[in-house]
């Protein structure tokens, strides 16, 4: 038992120091790039660690006041992966007006972006409004772009009273999705010499079709109380309200210039594929694991295409589930795809992965732009002895392609490890220490008179076709649609004849070519999301029994004791 914990604290000390080698760098934004004179912004950086460093903020000084500091921590767990991220908001006021540069700023020896600025002279709003109490005012940008792009919406409340509440409603526009963006910025804005109190909120506009697009402006309604009068706080406050011009978009469609595809009209974009060998080889029958993603800036993961790599000569790709979702850049949509792909080399010699092109339009200077993943070549070698080219369906991937055939879904599942990581040590080390943990349970057991456990007396294949209780319950199993069951209950079934079997890819090279064979390929295409099945096919294949293949000789169970002891 010491043993065992000893080797899960040493395989989690070895994980959080890979993961911490592979943390990402802090990422700078600002809530807003355009200011006026004597407004504050808020910079924000984000690290995916549980905790955040001290930064050294004297860059800051030289243009800009710091009023104070939040951090903000969150935590997720996607596919079983925990992803962390903490939140430094730094609140700024600007020394001065014009165009600024808020600088890199360094936090646990990794350097920030510098960002860019506007800071507009005061007094830019029309007279009557530094007059009111309560000035509520929406502005959109660009004023004219393409359907499908996103258009930053900013609704502004100014007020200049005390208010007890108020209900502030969100804009509105006949043919396109609107999202709200963030949180609430709060600050303080001086207009016509009034001192003002600011909510500043961000909207994504996304027009579904070209053509004149009018957005309507939200209102406010609220109470405004005096706190210096003690009837402010029996509900006599004075009622105040405001509503905004509604501003108008023009939303040109598709240039015709535009390359034929997907229609991706983004501020940026990017797309990477990694999780090549360091040496740049492979062997057959090993699977490699891909990770493409693609990162766009202006479009949510809605719009983006799936990603998929071009067939390759000399080995067989299969897919994992795809992970998508989408974060905000400032008042920017960031949508993100991210797809995993385990390629199994089948033969030796050079794999080459082809180019990967994807084009797209830049909004920011209305071109046309093109996302290449370069052409990669891989040396694959032979396979160790017995090694097949097998797809990882069961150990290393949750979903094969539908062009898979049932031949290839019926062979011995091949080992997962990337050549080359991290992980592939890792695994070597975990292997090296249940070794030693078996060795010191046996000189444990000897020491106390224990008799060491040995595997159950086997079944001849004439004794597994009798009823039996195996027999049965995967009857019973397979009358449902319950995959997972009916998988557990068929190989439980199977190994008491043959204890060796671990997978449907050994059960099915048990068997004799045919039916039987054929149904467990539907099967295991099935059981990962791949097509369906009957499940009374699967119970009428092995209704009467398995159809072994044929093995020579009555050593047949002779070599190696089981992996695994009973």
């Amino acid at each position: 038992m010491m043993m065992r914990h000893a080797w899960l604290a040493l395989a989690l000390s070895l994980v959080v120091a890979v993961a911490h080698a592979q943390a990402a760098a802090p990422v700078a934004s600002l809530d807003r790039a355009r200011v006026g004179s004597g407004e504050t912004v808020t910079l924000n950086i984000e690290v995916g660690e549980d905790e955040l460093g001290n930064p050294d903020l004297s860059p800051l000084g030289a243009d800009f006041i710091v009023l104070g500091t939040s951090t903000n921590h969150t935590l997720s767990i996607t596919n079983g992966r925990r992803e962390a991220h903490t939140i430094l908001g730094i609140a700024l006021r600007p020394k001065r007006e014009g165009q600024l540069t808020v600088p890199a700023l360094t936090i646990d020896g990794q350097a920030t972006q510098p960002l860019a600025l506007t800071v507009e002279a005061a007094g830019s709003a029309p007279a009557d409004a530094a007059n009111r109490p309560v000035v509520l005012e929406g502005k959109v940008e660009p004023s004219a772009g393409y359907v499908g792009q996103q258009f930053d919406y900013t609704l502004r409340l100014y007020f200049a009273v005390n208010l007890a509440d108020g209900q502030l409603g969100d804009p509105s526009a006949e043919g396109a999705e609107i999202r709200r963006i963030g949180s609430d910025a709060n600050y303080q804005s001086t207009r016509g010499g009034r001192r003002f109190n600011v909510v500043e909120r961000h909207y994504a506009i996304i027009p579904q079709h070209p053509g004149a697009l009018e957005i309507k402006a939200p209102g406010f309604q609220g109470t405004a109380v005096d706190p210096t009068d003690v009837n402010s706080f029996f509900g006599a406050g004075q009622p105040v309200s405001a509503v905004a011009e509604p501003e108008h978009v023009e939303v040109r469609a598709r240039p015709a210039g535009a390359p034929d595809g997907a229609w991706l009209p983004a501020r940026s974009l990017t797309l990477s594929l990694d999780g090549f060998p360091a040496d740049g080889k492979a062997r057959v029958g090993q699977p490699i694991t891909l990770n493409m993603r693609m990162d766009a800036i202006g479009l949510p993961f809605e719009a983006l295409p799936a990603l998929s790599l071009p067939k390759l000569d000399g080995a067989d790709v299969y897919p994992d589930k795809a992970v998508t979702g989408s974060s905000t850049s400032g008042p920017w949509i960031t949508g993100r795809r991210q797809q995993g792909f385990a390629v199994v080399p089948t033969r030796q010699g050079t794999l080459h992965i082809p180019e990967t092109t994807l084009h797209w339009w830049n909004v920011a200077t209305d071109k046309a732009q093109t996302a290449t993943i370069p052409a990669r070549d891989i040396e694959v070698a032979a396979g160790a002895a017995g090694a097949t080219n097998t797809p990882p369906a069961i150990a290393a991937t949750p979903a094969a392609p539908a062009a898979a055939t049932s031949a290839a879904a019926t062979q011995a599942p091949a080992p997962v490890a990337a050549t080359g990581s991290p992980w592939a040590w890792l695994a070597a080390v975990a292997v090296l220490l249940w070794l030693l943990t078996l060795a010191a349970w046996f000189f444990w057991a000897r020491r106390h008179g224990r008799p060491p456990l040995v595997d159950a007396p086997r079944m001849s294949p004439a004794e597994s076709q009798r009823p039996g209780p195996a027999r049965e319950h995967f009857l019973k199993t397979a009358a449902g649609d319950d995959l997972v069951s009916t998988e557990r209950a068929l190989l439980a079934w199977a190994r008491s004849a043959r204890p060796d079997i671990r997978s449907i890819g050994d059960l099915a090279l048990a068997l004799q070519p045919g039916r039987q064979r054929e149904v467990l390929g539907l099967f295991q295409r099935a059981r990962f999301g791949q097509g369906t099945i009957d499940p009374v096919m699967l119970r009428d294949a092995f209704a009467s029994g398995f159809d072994w293949a044929h093995v020579a000789g009555p050593g047949d169970g002779g070599g190696l004791p089981p992996l695994y002891p009973r």
